[in-house]
């Protein structure tokens, strides 16, 4: 994991952040132009001073190639932080994001001191869910991920005791 900057903008989007695929779990649209992506990366930049937002890239440790991205989020109405992510598709049922996952609940853990958090994910999103129960998240019933259009899709919800 490592900080996002602007100069990621053009391999995230060519990599995930324009990809229908990717995008049809989490709750944005694929960005249609570049420019969304800088205007998504200059929040993450932003929020770095921010002691309720926590964004990282995700990065093959021998050479440094992005390929994801994800994070903490404290949600206000669970009083308690979110974990989230998503990668490019070419790098699905590899490991990493299992492994990336890991990583951000050390660094909840052992940095931010907290003793739970809370994921979800598409209930049709079932290797997401495998990442979750696999770095011990457990079940707690489903509930709605609302996207940035307004829409709604079902989730899985999951909580892990730290």
């Amino acid at each position: 994991m490592r900080t996002l900057s602007l100069d990621d903008a053009q391999n995230a989007f060519s990599r995930w952040t324009s990809d229908d695929r990717v995008s049809k779990y989490m709750n944005w649209n694929s960005h249609k132009s570049i420019d969304e992506t800088k205007m998504w990366l200059n929040d993450a930049v932003n929020n770095y001073s921010s002691d309720t937002v926590f964004d990282w890239g995700f990065t093959v440790q021998e050479n440094g190639f992005l390929f994801g991205s994800g994070g903490l989020y404290y949600d206000k109405s669970l009083e308690m932080f979110s974990l989230g992510y998503c990668i490019m598709y070419d790098f699905w049922n590899k490991g990493y994001t299992t492994e990336a996952a890991g990583a951000m609940i050390k660094f909840a853990k052992d940095v931010l001191k907290i003793k739970e958090l809370f994921a979800q994910h598409a209930v049709e999103n079932l290797a997401s869910g495998k990442v979750m129960v696999k770095n011990g998240f457990v079940p707690t019933g489903y509930g709605n991920i609302i996207n940035f259009d307004g829409t709604k899709q079902k989730s899985r919800t999951y909580r892990l005791a730290l």
